[in-house]
C-alpha cells in the first residue's frame, strides 16, 4: 500500500503518469488483510478514488516478461515496470528443527518460548507467531523473551515476567505528497482496535522514525516511542 500510494504521488508530481497507471495486485483475496477488513476497506476506497487499479485472487506468478506479469489463474497485466514483494521465507537451517513448523518458523506460545523446548525462544521474524513480520511486534517480543530470561534467573516475579503478547498492527507508510497513514489494529488477533488516520502528523511521524530510529538510533526503537506514537498519529489533528 505504501509503495503503490507513494509511487502514484512521485508519478503526478514529476509528469511520469498518474495513479491510473499504476495496478496493486495480491494472490490473496483481499490485500494486507491482517491489517483488518474495515481498514483495508477505506485505504483501497481512498485508493480507488484516486484512481488506481486493483487485482486480487490473482493466485502465484506464472511469468514475468519484459511486457508484463502473467498469474496462475490465467490472467495477466501489462507493466512496464513490475515491482514484486516475494513471500516471507523462513532459514533452511531452521525448517529442519523440531522447534519449528512446517514453513520453518519458529514455534512458541504467547511468552515467545517453544511449548516442547522451553528453553528456545524465537521474536521477531523467525518466530511463526509474528503475522506479519512487523517490527513493532518483534519488539514487544524481544521485550518478552528478555523479561522471561529475568524470571528464570530470578531477577523478576513471574507476575510481571509472564503478561503475554497481545499482538496488534502498527505501521506508518509515506503515501508521497507530505502525507502518510495510519493504522493501528487488531481484529487480525480477535481484538476491537481498528485505527486509521491519514494526514502531515502521520507524515512527520514517518519522519521522525526514519531520523531518529533508523539512521541515529540504530534500529532501536526507544522505550516510549511505540505510545507516544499511538497518541500523536490518534489524537493529534491533521
Amino acid at each position: 500500500m505504501e509503495v503503490m500510494l507513494s509511487l502514484g504521488t512521485w508519478l503526478t508530481e514529476h509528469g511520469r503518469g498518474k495513479p491510473s497507471t499504476v495496478t496493486v495486485f495480491t494472490p490473496a483475496d483481499m490485500i494486507a488483510e491482517d491489517a483488518g477488513e474495515d481498514i483495508v476497506h477505506k485505504l483501497l476506497d481512498l485508493a480507488s478514488q484516486l484512481g488506481f487499479n486493483y487485482v486480487h485472487s490473482a493466485n502465484d506468478i506464472k511469468k514475468i516478461t519484459a511486457d508484463g506479469i502473467e498469474f496462475a489463474n490465467g490472467t495477466s497485466l501489462d507493466a512496464e515496470l513490475k515491482i514484486v514483494f516475494p513471500d516471507w521465507r523462513a532459514q533452511d537451517v531452521v525448517r529442519s528443527l523440531p522447534v519449528a513448523d512446517s514453513e520453518g518458523f519458529v514455534v512458541t506460545d504467547l511468552t515467545m518460548r517453544n511449548p516442547k523446548y522451553p528453553n528456545v525462544f524465537a521474536a521477531g521474524d523467525a518466530a511463526a507467531i509474528t503475522v506479519p513480520k512487523l517490527g513493532a511486534l518483534g519488539h514487544d517480543e524481544a521485550a518478552i523473551v528478555g523479561r522471561q530470561i529475568a524470571k528464570d534467573v530470578g531477577r523478576m516475579k513471574a507476575e510481571k515476567a509472564d503478561e503475554p503478547l497481545e499482538p496488534e498492527i502498527l505501521c506508518i507508510g509515506d503515501m508521497g505528497g507530505r502525507k502518510a497513514f495510519y493504522i493501528h489494529s487488531n481484529t487480525w488477533f480477535g481484538g476491537n482496535v481498528s485505527e486509521l488516520h491519514l494526514g502531515r502528523v502521520q507524515h512527520a511521524l514517518k519522519n521522525q522514525y526514519k531520523a531518529h530510529v533508523l539512521q541515529r538510533g540504530g534500529g532501536k526503537i526507544p522505550p516510549w516511542g511505540i505510545d507516544a506514537a499511538e497518541r500523536i498519529a490518534e489524537h493529534v489533528p491533521l
